[in-house]
């Protein structure tokens, strides 16, 4: 079995115009440069890093173009960058949370390697207020197949605040990061099971107006929603609470029903939900954690599940 370190992709300048690679780095000295990159580029990471919390996109995207990108989901047959030039896909997956507290990023970034197995390595973007993840799948046989992997663990993932969903798109430019603190293992599991496009929840960003009229219609669908989350559960537990706690949270947040209330309702879920019985003071502890977190980012019910 091939060791995904040895892995190797197209790297290219950072000009985005330039269809051409320069080369070709392995997965291993890919990490090595983000643990480790040389002085000069630790220098354009720092000043990155300040103009993202000035909000200066314009000297953060400035500053961006003196790095190089990769392309570390597919092989190329090196005549362009583009789906039409994608000849293989390498086995790897890119995960971007984007637009984070910079505090909430480093407790993300710790918190998914060491939930999930199947994550090669994670480690902050260049702004310290974002954070990137390799997964380790099966090579794609098609686009339409790398995709199907992706929405797969989005199915899972999708209600993680500042979730972004453009790296379904297997040749997304993927500039180079700093972070000494990376994180990663040897011997990642692989996350084989697919999914389908959907619509995920619309969450807020800025300023909003939490409602001040509650519709009990409303209150009813999201019990309705929560309720199927739970139903017939035989594995996975520890992820449907947190999904459900975090989605919860979002509309505590939004004003759909208090902290208390949906606190309750959660808990009553988790009691009489059979395969979480052996368990439920942890599955208790993570509905809280993750409860308190997703109301940091509001949600608002779709159009089309009023």
């Amino acid at each position: 079995m091939e060791n995904y370190l040895d892995i190797e992709f197209s790297y290219f300048p950072a000009n985005i115009e330039f269809k051409n690679s320069i080369g070709k780095v392995s997965l291993y000295n890919y990490l090595k440069a983000i643990k480790n990159p040389q002085p000069h580029i630790v220098e354009v990471f720092k000043a990155i890093e300040k103009a993202s919390l000035e909000k200066n996109k314009e000297l953060k995207d400035q500053l961006k173009a003196k790095l190089f990108y990769f392309l570390p989901c597919v092989e190329l047959d090196g005549e362009g960058r583009s789906y039409t030039n994608v000849i293989g896909f390498s086995g790897l997956m890119i995960v971007d949370l984007d637009n984070l507290e910079v505090e909430f990023a480093k407790e993300i970034k710790e918190y998914l390697f060491y939930t999930y197995p199947f994550v090669i390595a994670s480690f902050l973007s260049a702004s310290k207020k974002g954070v990137k993840l390799l997964i380790n799948v099966p090579k794609a046989k098609s686009i339409e197949e790398f995709k199907a992997l992706f929405y797969g663990l989005m199915s899972q993932w999708q209600f993680y605040k500042g979730m972004d969903f453009t790296p379904k798109n297997a040749v997304l430019a993927n500039y180079l990061t700093y972070d000494r603190e990376l994180l990663y293992r040897l011997d990642a599991t692989q996350w084989d099971k697919k999914g389908i496009q959907l619509d995920e929840f619309k969450v807020f960003e800025g300023d909003f107006e939490p409602l001040e009229e509650v519709d009990e219609k409303d209150v009813k669908k999201i019990k309705q929603i929560l309720t199927s989350m739970f139903a017939n559960i035989s594995d996975a537990g520890h992820q449907t609470v947190r999904s459900a706690s975090l989605i919860g949270g979002g509309w505590v947040a939004y004003g759909y029903m208090s902290h208390e209330e949906m606190e309750e309702f959660l808990f009553e879920l988790i009691e009489s939900t059979p395969y979480l019985q052996s368990k439920l003071k942890t599955y208790k502890a993570t509905c809280v954690q993750m409860l308190n977190r997703g109301a940091l980012a509001p949600i608002k019910i779709r159009e089309d599940e009023e």
